[in-house]
Order: C-alpha cells, then sequence, then structure tokens
C-alpha cells in the first residue's frame, strides 16, 4: 500500500501552507506542471532547473520540485528535438512529475534565507521580493564577505557615485527591472543586471552587486529539503548545473 502522503495532491497542499501559489506574480507559471493530482509518487528530488542530466539522474515514478517552470511561456509547438518538449517527453517516459516553486517561494522564504543564513544577517525587513537591511561598514567590505559566505570568486559590480553603502536590498534571481523603484537603497544585490539597468543605476547612485543568476538561486533545494524535512518527507538534492563557464 502506498504512503497517502506520497500522493501530489496531498503534496501539493503541504506546498502551499508553506509557500502559497497564489502568491505568485501574474505571469509566473508556479504550481503543477506535470501530472495529476491523483498520482502518486516514490521519492522527491529537488532542484533549481529540469536538464536532462537531473531527469536522467532520477527513478522512475518520482516526483521533482523545481524553482524555474519547465513551461514557462504558453506553448505553439511540440516539437520532440526542441526544449522544453524533449525534457516533458522523457519526464513522460520515465513518469517523473513536476512541480515548480517560483516567485511564490521568493516571496516567502529565498531573500531571507539567503540574509539570515548564508550572510549571516539577523536584523532584516521584507517588501515584496526585497529584503532589506544595514550595512555598518563600506561598499568594498560588503563585496568581500558576498564572495566568502557564497564561495564566489568573482562579483560584476557597478560603483557608483554614492560615498553610503547603509540601506542595503537583496532580490533573488534577476532584478535589474527593480532599479527604477527602488527608494531609499544604496546598494542592490541581485544576479543578471544588464548593461542599461547598470547605467540606471549609476544615475540613481545606487551601488550593484551581480553574484550571478544561478549563484544566489542554487540554494533552493537546500531550502525547500530542510522545510519538507520538518513535514516528515525526505527529498534527494540534485545539482542542475550552471549553463555558463568563465574563461
Amino acid at each position: 500500500m502506498s504512503n497517502p502522503k506520497n500522493n501530489i495532491a496531498e503534496i501539493l497542499e503541504k506546498l502551499d501552507t508553506l509557500s502559497p501559489f497564489a502568491l505568485q506574480e501574474s505571469w509566473d507559471n508556479s504550481g503543477l506542471i506535470l501530472g495529476s493530482k491523483s498520482r502518486n509518487f516514490q521519492k522527491i528530488y529537488l532542484a533549481l532547473e529540469v536538464t536532462q542530466s537531473i531527469l536522467e539522474q532520477m527513478e522512475e515514478n518520482s516526483l521533482l520540485i523545481t524553482h524555474h517552470p519547465l513551461i514557462f511561456s504558453p506553448l505553439k509547438t511540440l516539437i520532440d528535438e526542441t526544449y522544453p518538449t524533449a525534457l516533458l517527453n522523457l519526464a513522460i517516459c520515465k513518469n517523473i512529475q513536476l512541480i515548480a516553486m517560483h516567485t511564490n517561494f521568493d516571496k516567502t522564504h529565498f531573500g531571507k534565507y539567503l540574509v539570515e543564513k548564508i550572510l549571516g544577517i539577523k536584523t532584516y525587513i521584507q517588501e515584496d521580493f526585497a529584503i532589506k537591511f544595514q550595512w555598518d561598514s563600506d561598499f568594498a567590505s560588503l563585496c568581500e564577505l558576498i564572495k566568502t559566505k557564497m564561495n564566489l570568486q568573482n562579483l560584476k559590480i557597478t560603483h557608483s557615485p554614492n560615498p553610503k553603502c547603509k540601506n542595503i536590498a537583496l532580490i533573488t534571481g534577476s532584478g535589474g527591472d527593480f532599479i527604477r523603484t527602488l527608494q531609499g537603497v544604496d546598494c542592490l544585490i541581485t544576479g543578471d543586471i544588464k548593461y542599461h539597468q547598470a547605467m540606471e543605476s549609476l544615475q540613481k547612485n545606487i551601488h550593484l552587486i551581480d553574484c550571478g543568476h544561478y549563484e544566489l538561486e542554487r540554494y533552493f533545494g537546500e531550502i525547500l529539503s530542510l522545510l519538507l524535512t520538518n513535514l516528515g518527507y525526505k527529498a534527494i538534492i540534485l545539482d542542475s548545473q550552471n549553463p555558463f563557464c568563465f574563461v
């Protein structure tokens, strides 16, 4: 007899309690991506992305929970050799079901975990996607803290004319679009900064620290595994790996 906890409807309910899917942005696609609420699963795997390597490592009849949804924009075609159809076909062949926890998880857990557990900052406030805290030293020392705590060799930064680096905001993933609306912030820590966003930040006297999208969000499995353990589930964390390398 299968464990009733190993049912898609049951775990969706638990995940919704942890991080309500209703909190996701209107453009997002969090929730059940592939499968059925009536189905069961044998094992839970966690990863940042759905990739071929991840699916190949998984056992059949399993559940994969990712941060990024495999299906994000409406699909006009389903061609076997293309993305994401090839991955969907592999998942279907192995009876792997897919759930995504994206912007809802950003709002409830991701940024707070990075600031408190990774960077060691205990006092902060949250404003939607942004986690804000105060820094008592200079910009260079903040960069060094991030490199040390996140085990990064390099950071991509813009050093604005602003002599202050006191009021800090951290936004996981791609936070460059928030530069235009940020108020009272001396420095933004995020990923995927575009060239013109960097130019805009200089005009607004905001320092930028671009850690990289993967580098900021690779902690997804670590965070969700702890939460699932508290609910009585065991999960296996798989590394989807950074698609970029540096030469």
